[in-house]
């Protein structure tokens, strides 16, 4: 009879060592769970998802070849986000509008970059206010759906009388500086990023090496006008 109680004793002591040592391993697991977690929630441990930007425009959006695009430079240079180029030769303010949904607002945009207006600029068929409209639908859709904006343009800060070789006759001047009072309104009201005279440094139009024909920034040309978007989008991204 004491010989089965030492045994039982020594079963129940056994038992009781397991459970201790099941009891502390669910301890152990769920401490390391604990500070993985907090380790992840350390700044720089998160993996963060790309930032997605959408670069919606017309031919300056679309020109400049294989690589050779703005967007392409933009790419180079942000590497870790997704870009994408919705640029359509042709389009104006209306055609971005109209399609605004599909190719911009599909794509879930962090940042949307709009670069339309110089197509309305040749037609001249519209009226400022009717453009206006346009303009200030998408970047409200934009900022609603959580995007930050930024507005591209060929116009604002030029003074046309002292342009040596204008891309027009200076008698669509007053045209072209109503667009850019348009978007410079817009782009205080919204608090839009915003990139007037995005051509600037490869001014006149046509000049060599920068330019396919009198109106399209070839790959060499569209470097400096990524340079300057690439310039103020910086402003529109958090610094770590």
């Amino acid at each position: 009879m004491t010989g089965r109680t030492h045994f039982c004793r020594r079963c129940t002591r056994i038992n009781a060592d397991v459970s201790f040592l099941k009891i502390s391993s669910a301890f152990i697991c769920v401490h390391l769970r604990l500070i993985l977690l907090l380790l992840l929630l350390l700044p720089g441990c998160q993996k963060s998802a790309p930032r997605v930007i959408v670069c919606l425009g017309d031919s300056l959006t679309a020109c400049g070849g294989p690589d050779g695009r703005y967007s392409d430079y933009l790419a180079k240079w942000f590497p870790n986000d997704i870009i994408y180029n919705e640029g359509v030769g042709g389009d104006t303010l209306a055609g971005g509008r109209a399609r605004f949904q599909k190719d911009v607002l599909d794509h879930n945009p962090d940042i949307v970059i709009i670069e339309l207006g110089a197509n309305d600029f040749w037609q001249q068929k519209r009226k400022i206010e009717d453009l206006q409209a346009d303009l200030e639908d998408m970047v409200q859709r934009a900022k609603k759906a959580g995007a930050k904006v930024l507005i591209a343009s060929c116009f604002g800060q030029r003074n046309y009388e002292a342009e040596p070789k204008l891309e027009f006759e200076k008698s669509r001047a007053n045209f072209a500086q109503s667009i850019a009072d348009m978007e410079q309104k817009l782009v205080n009201r919204y608090r839009c990023a915003y990139v007037p005279n995005m051509q600037a440094d490869i001014k006149p139009n046509g000049r060599p090496p920068y330019w396919d024909d009198q109106n399209h920034p070839n790959q060499t040309g569209n470097e400096f006008v990524a340079r300057r978007i690439f310039n103020e989008l910086k402003t529109l991204i958090p610094q770590k």
